[in-house]
């Protein structure tokens, strides 16, 4: 995975769309940061072409995996398995989830949904917008640090943020 700073989303995209290696984008974090995973060939011709494209940055991060890709399908498929078996109500609150940025309600679409995450890019970005879209006006981040928050502001820094950890 890597770290792609000061370049738009739909820049990323392109470039990844011409990499004949696994490369998609993994987590869309803030305007102008996206992290990108896949396999290390390919994360490191993405580097190297996300820079010639004028990112400010592109960081190789040190993980585990290739979190949030096709590499994750084995994983998904096991992860399925325990999804299916546990017992969803339906929420008292819309859940926004990763893969689309959508308020969900339904506990089938939210079971969906989870299984999909490991191998969709979290919408970070997207869920911000439409919870701000929808009337969210304050954010609290639980456990430690403020990165989070950070990422809220640069979304908009209309709304109010905190910590409880």
């Amino acid at each position: 995975m890597a770290a792609i700073i000061g370049l738009e989303d739909d820049m990323v995209e392109g470039v990844l769309g011409g990499i004949y290696d696994v490369v998609v984008p993994a987590n869309y974090n803030s305007p102008g940061q996206v992290v990108i995973s896949g396999s290390e060939q390919g994360i490191d011709i993405a580097c190297e072409k996300l820079k010639a494209a004028g990112a400010k940055r592109a960081m190789p991060l040190k993980v585990g995996g290739a979190f949030h890709s096709p590499l994750m399908e084995p994983a998904r498929v096991e992860l399925a398995e325990a999804i299916n078996q546990a017992s969803l109500d339906a929420p008292i609150c819309p859940i926004y989830q990763n893969v689309d940025a959508k308020p969900v309600t339904d506990p089938a679409k939210i079971r969906e949904n989870l299984v999909a995450q490991l191998t969709s890019p979290v919408r970070w970005t997207q869920i911000m917008q439409h919870m701000i879209a929808d009337g969210a006006g304050a954010f609290i981040e639980v456990g430690p640090g403020k990165v989070l928050q950070g990422l809220v502001k640069k979304v908009s820094r209309d709304v109010e943020t905190s910590s409880a950890g």
